[in-house]
């Protein structure tokens, strides 16, 4: 076994995972979230050093990859995270996306990854490692089916039903709770919060709460979501040409656990359609080392991606 290091970036923490002979070590840093006056390298970089520092580091590893939600979307910086990452670790690295790290962990091979977590992102691999990827078009374009989506409808149904313009659920209750109040100032510190979007789909929390009681609002949204998911999985499908065993949906994300509302409501969707939702062989921290390896389907996907110099 060889010594590789696997970093999985999110909105709401990084965590990396240094792998060698000797076992495994994970260190944690912050997350970090799309900023538009600024290409987020630092700050990457910052977040990495924070979760390198809680573990003992070789000189020298055989190779990183960095799978990023808020990946740079200019290929000059990406390169320069890719660069400064081999400079760090002493290995050839190279920076993905969350979805790519996410579906080699989770499946391992043909397929077609849900990633859904404040956003959603589809990524669909054939054998051949062509590859689709839906959505990912953040909160005000796409992101359906996901915690911020379903937050958003909770947050919507309970300010309809408090106006009593809407069918009564128990979200306005949680509402409450979560905005300390609906008066005005209460109101102003919601949409003046920068983190608005984090705290929007952090309600999707309740809305999950909500309809295993059963409330049939909730219940609808997690249905709805569930909808919007599965159209998207088999569009992924359908437009990759996938078949046989290649025809499974897995998932990524702490939104989807087994038995709530919205995986039951979603397999019975993907059910219908005769795609089979399996559960996530390892977490995407654990696709790292494929993806280092080359492995099928993964080394033409892993082609099109940015490389430091030394990868």
């Amino acid at each position: 076994m060889t010594t590789t290091i696997t970093i999985d970036g999110g909105k709401s923490e990084l965590r990396l995972l240094l792998r060698s002979p000797a076992g495994r070590q994970i260190g944690v840093g912050p997350g970090f979230s799309y900023r538009p006056d600024e290409d987020g390298v630092d700050r990457i970089l910052a977040a990495v050093r924070g979760a390198a520092a809680m573990i003992s580091l070789p000189a020298q590893v055989a190779g990183v990859v960095a799978g990023l939600t808020a990946v740079p979307g200019e290929r000059a910086e990406r390169r320069r995270l890719a660069l400064a990452l081999e400079r760090q670790f002493g290995g050839p690295a190279v920076v993905v996306e969350d979805s790519v790290l996410a579906h080699a962990g989770a499946l391992g091979g043909p397929g077609v990854l849900l990633c859904v977590g404040t956003g959603t992102t589809v990524l669909a691999v054939d054998a051949g490692g062509d590859h689709v990827r839906l959505d990912g078009w953040g909160p005000h374009l796409g992101d359906r089916g996901s915690a911020y989506a379903i937050g958003l409808a909770g947050m919507r149904a309970a300010t309809a039903s408090y106006d009593q313009v809407g069918p009564a659920t128990v979200l306005v209750d949680r509402l409450v709770a979560a905005f300390g109040g609906v008066d005005l100032a209460s109101l102003q510190r919601y949409y003046r919060d920068p983190a608005m979007i984090s705290r929007t789909a952090a309600f999707a929390r309740s809305v999950l709460d909500a309809a295993a009681q059963p409330d049939p609002v909730a219940g609808r949204i997690c249905a709805e979501a569930a909808t919007d998911l599965a159209d998207a999985a088999q569009a992924a499908t359908d437009r990759l040409g996938l078949s046989g065993a290649a025809r499974r949906v897995s998932f990524s994300g702490r939104l989807l656990t087994p038995g709530n509302a919205l995986y039951k409501a979603l397999s019975a969707e993907l059910k219908a359609r005769g795609l089979p939702l399996v559960t996530p062989r390892a977490e995407p921290l654990d696709g790292g080392p494929a993806l280092l390896s080359g492995a099928a389907p993964y080394a033409r996907l892993l082609g099109r991606q940015e490389f430091g110099a030394g990868a």
